[in-house]
């Protein structure tokens, strides 16, 4: 009777930690914006009603929203982050990073009719930019675009599965099994585990993606959606990059302690590519896309954008064919991040 009554306490303090493990992190810290799951799973909301595009929307019809899958439409991709975006703004979060990407994505869902969603493919023209523009907002979202944001969800999974079952489990076992055990796992685990483990925690960089046009040029620093990056001072690319390119950055955030602007966040880059520029490597011919099909691209040049857009359309002006102009094909591309 006994073993069933302490069977059935195991029991419940298990079923208690799953249950603590399965709910949202707390918003406790201010700095720290939140992503959408756990705006999903939260009715701590603090405003009942979100504009997106020029549309407003109620909390059921966020939540609605939040809980359909993308399925490859690039609206709600965007629309998933931007919503965390805005909860996290009205709660009280810092929007001097983000304010421009949201500004955009607000004017690029405006321009299409009635409400969510728009069935949007990532591959047409609008459906990438929509799909980059979510990126960062995601960036955002779990704060990798936040000074001294802490992030939360990685400690709160470790503690948990060895504290629970080993005080609960072990009062027979532990007098007998850990004084063998402990004394040849410790001085042999312990010394060699340590300095390896820590260099690696050091040097564990979070990488962030970036995709948009270039706002501006100040020598080596490069801004898209507001963001500064930073490319390095010989990085050839900066004799070929103009305003107004469209560039993919993969990047770290800077951790200079000499800026003592908290609001602002540089990215140090790490790859570029211009994704309207072509460069023949053997001559140094460059060929940009200016977005003209008349603009046809020399032999050498992949174009692949141009291409896709103009040869597919028989050489005629972009938007006429294939759904691509205006973003309104059926593609059943990636999903949601």
């Amino acid at each position: 009777m006994n073993i069933r009554k302490w069977t059935l306490t195991l029991l419940l303090a298990v079923l208690l930690v799953v249950g603590m493990v399965a709910l949202p992190a707390a918003a406790d810290d201010e700095d720290c914006p939140l992503g959408q799951g756990y705006w999903k799973n939260t009715a701590a909301w603090p405003v009942t009603e979100l504009t997106l595009g020029g549309q407003t929307y109620n909390q059921a019809e966020l939540l609605i929203i939040l809980n359909t899958p993308p399925e490859g439409d690039a609206s709600l991709i965007l629309a998933h982050q931007l919503i965390a975006a805005k909860l996290n703004i009205a709660d009280g979060d810092d929007d001097t990073v983000i304010g421009g990407v949201i500004t955009q994505a607000d004017t690029l869902l405006g321009a299409y009719p009635g409400k969510l969603p728009y069935n949007i493919a990532p591959s047409a023209t609008d459906g990438q930019s929509l799909v980059n523009l979510a990126t960062v907002t995601d960036s955002y979202n779990n704060g990798l675009l936040t000074p001294d944001c802490e992030l939360t969800p990685t400690p709160t999974m470790t503690p948990t599965v060895s504290p629970t079952s080993t005080p609960e489990g072990t009062p027979e076992a532990t007098p007998e099994g850990t004084p063998e055990a402990t004394p040849e796992a410790t001085p042999e685990g312990t010394p060699e585990a340590t300095p390896e483990a820590t260099p690696d925690d050091d040097d564990d960089t979070i990488i962030i993606v970036i995709e948009g046009p270039v706002e501006e040029i100040n020598i080596n620093i490069i801004v898209i959606y507001g963001i500064e990056i930073e490319l390095d001072v010989d990085d050839p690319l900066l004799l070929i990059i103009k305003i107004g390119d469209i560039v993919r950055i993969e990047g770290s955030v800077s951790d200079d302690d000499d800026d003592d602007d908290d609001s602002k966040i540089i990215i140090i880059a790490i790859t570029v590519i211009i994704i309207n520029v072509d460069i023949n490597i053997e001559t140094g011919e460059v060929w940009r896309d200016d977005g003209d099909c008349s603009n046809g691209p020399p032999p050498w040049a992949p174009a692949n954008g141009w291409r896709r857009r103009c040869e597919g359309n028989g050489g005629g002006n972009p938007g006429n064919g294939n759904g691509n102009g205006n973003g309104r094909g059926n593609d059943d591309d990636d999903d949601d991040d």
